[in-house]
C-alpha cells in the first residue's frame, strides 16, 4: 500500500497518473457598481475520484501590471472580497457553488481580486507509484465604480501604438484590423485589457490606421487609432 504520494506538474513515465479534472465557471466575474454585492462561480468535478479544494481570495495589487502580486489576510473585510466556503469535498460528477460577495463598495477606480480554487491531495490507495496532476485555478473578480468611465488617449509613431486609460474603469480591446487604403484584406492585431491608469505600447504590422473594438460597460464600439 503506497503511503507517500509524489505531487508533480508533469506525467511519470512508467508510472500511473491521477490527473484531477475541475470545470470552474465563469472564470471572469464584474460587480458593476451598485448592480449587485453577491455572484456565484460554479465548480464541477469531472474526474473519476473525489477533488478536495481550498478556496482562497487575494486582492490584486495594480491590475494589469505583470506579475501579479497580491494582498491576502485571512479577514475578508481587509481584503475586500468574501468567498464561502473555504474548502469543499467534490465526489466524481459532483458540482458546488461558491459564493463570492464584494464587501469593498465604495470605489473611485476599478479593482480586481483573484479567487484561488486550488485541489488538495486526498487519500488515493494503489500498489503502484502514483504521479497526481494538480491544477490549480485563478478566477477573476472585477468591481467597477458607481459611475464607471474609460477615456483612451492614443499616440502614433509610424508602427508604434501607445494608448492610455486616463479613465477609472478598465476596457477591453478586440477584433484588432489594419487594413491598407483600398484593401480588403485586412492584418489581424492582438488586443488586451487595459485598466485604468495604464500604458499599453504595440507594435503594428504597417503604417496604416488600425481599428479596435472597445468594450466596457456600454455598447461595443469600434475606435480608429
Amino acid at each position: 500500500m503506497l503511503r507517500g504520494l509524489i505531487v508533480t506538474a508533469f506525467a511519470m513515465i512508467g508510472v500511473a497518473q491521477a490527473s484531477a479534472q475541475l470545470s470552474v465557471n465563469p472564470a471572469i466575474l464584474s460587480f458593476e457598481g451598485a448592480e449587485t454585492t453577491r455572484k456565484d462561480i460554479k465548480v464541477a468535478n469531472t474526474s473519476a475520484r473525489t477533488q478536495y479544494l481550498e478556496i482562497s481570495a487575494a486582492r490584486i495589487h495594480e491590475p494589469g501590471t505583470y506579475p501579479e502580486t497580491y494582498f491576502e489576510s485571512p479577514h475578508p473585510d481587509k481584503v475586500g472580497l468574501l468567498v464561502a466556503p473555504r474548502r469543499i469535498a467534490l465526489k466524481p460528477g459532483e458540482e458546488r457553488v461558491v459564493r463570492v460577495i464584494l464587501l469593498d463598495t465604495d470605489l473611485e477606480a476599478d479593482k480586481a481580486w483573484r479567487v484561488h480554487i486550488k485541489p488538495t491531495i486526498g487519500n488515493i490507495e494503489t500498489d503502484r507509484s502514483v504521479a497526481v496532476t494538480l491544477l490549480a485555478f485563478k478566477a477573476l473578480v472585477i468591481a467597477r465604480p458607481d459611475t464607471p468611465m474609460t477615456k483612451i488617449v492614443s499616440e502614433r509613431d509610424g508602427r508604434t501604438l501607445t494608448l492610455t486609460n486616463i479613465g477609472n474603469s478598465n476596457v477591453i480591446l478586440f477584433d484588432g484590423q489594419q487594413c491598407a487604403d483600398g484593401d480588403t484584406l485586412c492584418q489581424h492585431v492582438a488586443g488586451k485589457r487595459l485598466w485604468p491608469g495604464l500604458e499599453w505600447r504595440t507594435e503594428l504590422p504597417t503604417d496604416a490606421p488600425v481599428t479596435f473594438t472597445l468594450r466596457d460597460t456600454g455598447e461595443d464600439r469600434s475606435m480608429e487609432f
